[in-house]
């Protein structure tokens, strides 16, 4: 048994002792073997042990880059943030690198500085659809209207038929009251690329505009798709409120907080003291 366990010992010894002798580009690829599987703790450490073997070399900034993505995989958001400012601070006009931390910075809530960075994409390259309309929404979400709807015109110049537009202009109707435009927007992607998202999005605006019997069809096909989606008894909720059947609304407000919506969110959308 002794004899196993120092068989064992030599063995790990040996491993740990190739490992320290890999040169900078075997430690690369092993870092992205790693990153093909999703292993994303081991790409971690062998991108950190070729950061260390070479840190001057002109890949410095990618793997930094791709450091912070696999810690970002694994919900280190903060140290992600910090190798992506590094990363930054190497190749500030990197394009890839600053949408990365902008979509981080939107993981964390921080709009402004997402905001900011997708202004420094499209300040380098202005027909950057996806920063366009990434921007689009964050202005919109900053009450930006105007900018909100310079980036989804933009997007329609450089490309009319692209998803974006149509998606951009429906939140963009929907916010500023427009429900029937939005509704002619979202009739447009459901038929393209129909989603939950956008069946409660057109069945809010019908809701609006007290068309109560499209809103319970774009309801019930949501719900044959996701039955555990509280937001969808939220609107049927407010279906069954404006059909004056208290009973069935009381039992979705129930199945709204059961599946995930906070009360706040309930009481303002129904108009409940």
């Amino acid at each position: 048994m002794m004899k196993g366990i120092l068989l064992a010992l030599v063995l790990a010894i040996s491993v740990m002792g190739n490992v320290a002798a890999q040169g900078y580009y075997a430690l690369v690829d092993s870092a992205e073997f790693y990153i093909g599987k999703h292993e994303w703790a081991e790409a971690e450490k062998f991108i950190g042990m070729a950061l260390k073997k070479d840190p001057d070399n002109q890949n410095t900034s990618l793997l930094m880059s791709n450091l912070a993505t696999v810690q970002r995989y694994q919900g280190k958001n903060d140290e992600a943030l910090r190798n992506y400012t590094v990363a930054l601070f190497m190749t500030p006009n990197a394009v890839t690198l600053l949408r990365n931390r902008a979509s981080l910075y939107l993981d964390m809530d921080s709009i402004d500085k997402a905001y900011a960075d997708y202004s420094r994409v499209l300040e380098l390259d202005e027909y950057d659809i996806e920063a366009l309309y990434n921007r689009g929404v964050l202005a919109l979400e900053k009450k930006k209207m105007d900018e909100s709807k310079a980036d989804f015109q933009k997007i329609k110049d450089i490309s009319p038929n692209s998803y974006f537009v149509y998606n951009g202009f429906a939140m963009w109707n929907k916010a500023n009251g427009n429900y029937a435009k939005a509704i002619e927007n979202y009739d447009v992607i459901i038929k393209e690329r129909p989603s939950i998202n956008a069946l409660a999005n057109r069945a809010e605006c019908y809701l609006e505009l007290k068309q109560l019997n499209s809103a319970e069809e774009d309801i019930r096909n949501a719900l044959s798709t996701d039955s555990r989606n509280g937001y969808l008894y939220l609107l049927r909720a407010r279906l069954n409120k404006l059909r004056f059947e208290t009973d069935a609304a009381r039992r979705d407000i129930q199945l709204a907080e059961e599946y995930g919506v906070e009360e706040a969110v309930i009481k303002s959308f129904l108009d409940i003291e």
